[in-house]
């Protein structure tokens, strides 16, 4: 099975990185994707560029077994939907299953998604939680599941929660820590980041 692991990582953090890496391990992916959207349409505007923001990916996930960085989404000049991106994946990839990862968030809110009735179609829904959210409903054309082969024996609509070691990390409280730190347009040393962010992305975001 192929993961593919969507967001806007506005930073990247240990948060994402570290389910990314437990994922790939207890499903047995063959590879996990890392697929930076261009402009979320359920978030905020973006603190980071585009440029920014794929070369914070790069440094944080290149020495990782399996993980890798999709950019369609990110470079799609048109309005880039996830429905699109899926489509796109399976032609690519016709005879592996696909796994899109979620936060407990984002899985509340997909029924507000586009097109997301014909998710079902072309990929299991692999939800991820964090301390404190709650599952609000259950997608009638996805079936739950708790048996991971499934997941690789059957092309697409299963629904399984993954048991995978919380991290309470998320890119906005990040983003807090870091422009509270800001002198003279400089983003200054931090130890805050430390446990939260990997040390070369901290180094990189010293820079800016």
């Amino acid at each position: 099975m192929i993961g593919v692991f969507g967001g806007s990582f506005d930073p990247i953090h240990l948060g994402h990185l570290n389910n990314a890496q437990q994922l790939v391990q207890q499903l047995e992916l063959s590879t996990l994707f890392l697929m930076p959207c261009r402009a979320p349409v359920h978030k905020k505007p973006l603190t980071f560029s585009t440029k920014q923001r794929l070369e914070m990916l790069d440094i944080a996930s290149k020495n990782l077994a399996n993980i890798r960085i999709d950019t369609r989404e990110i470079k799609r000049k048109s309005a880039s939907y996830t429905i699109d991106s899926l489509k796109e994946i399976k032609h690519q990839y016709p005879h592996q299953s696909i796994g899109l990862i979620l936060g407990m968030d984002s899985y509340n809110q997909l029924p507000t998604w586009q097109q997301f009735e014909q998710f079902h179609q072309f990929c299991h829904l692999i939800v991820l939680t964090r301390p404190g959210e709650q599952q609000q409903h259950l997608l009638k054309n996805f079936t739950p599941t708790n048996n991971k082969t499934k997941l690789n024996t059957q092309p697409s609509g299963l629904l399984y929660f993954a048991d995978t070691e919380a991290h309470n990390i998320s890119s906005s409280h990040i983003r807090g820590l870091l422009f509270n730190s800001v002198m003279s347009g400089k983003i200054c040393a931090n130890q805050n980041l430390v446990g939260h962010v990997p040390e070369a992305v901290i180094n990189y975001l010293k820079k800016l």
